[in-house]
């Protein structure tokens, strides 16, 4: 019978999952990310102008998906190291999980937003669900894309 020379690292539970997501989360480039959701938020506004349609909810709700998306995105890409660099191996290593945490912040800020501008609770929850599908998919897939160029080089 073989011993195995390296034994994989415990699961993790749920509630840790979501502390070492918050932990890689805190190295976002936030001035990044809210300057490209304001920019997108912004040019969404001017083409909602343009055809005489004056929205509120629609712009900001996609300033946010563009907002986390970016920030979680541009954790799983920063090089950093440190007390953050477990953590943000686990990150990389498991980005569709890592992807929670963008996602479910931007469902919270996207559902507050459409309730305080008058889209009602049920509107307010559909519009939650699928732009923090959103963010959850675009910060996934970056991670996805960015760990298949990593193990290529």
């Amino acid at each position: 019978m073989s011993v195995p020379t390296r034994t994989s690292p415990p699961d993790l539970t749920r509630s840790e999952e979501l502390a070492v997501s918050g932990a890689v989360m805190s190295n976002a480039p936030w001035a990044v990310a809210g300057a490209a959701g304001a920019v997108a938020a912004g040019a969404d506004m001017l083409g909602h102008l343009a055809f005489a349609h004056f929205a509120v909810g629609a712009p900001l709700s996609l300033g946010a998906v563009i907002f986390f998306a970016v920030a979680g995105g541009g954790a799983l890409l920063r090089r950093r190291q440190g007390d953050a660099g477990r953590a943000m191996r686990w990150a990389r290593r498991n980005p569709w999980r890592f992807a929670i945490v963008p996602g479910a912040a931007c469902a919270i800020v996207v559902f507050v937003l459409t309730v305080l501008l008058g889209g009602g609770v049920v509107g307010g929850a559909f519009t939650a669900v699928w732009h923090g599908a959103a963010a959850f998919g675009l910060t996934g897939l970056t991670g996805s894309v960015a760990r298949g160029r990593r193990r290529t080089r």
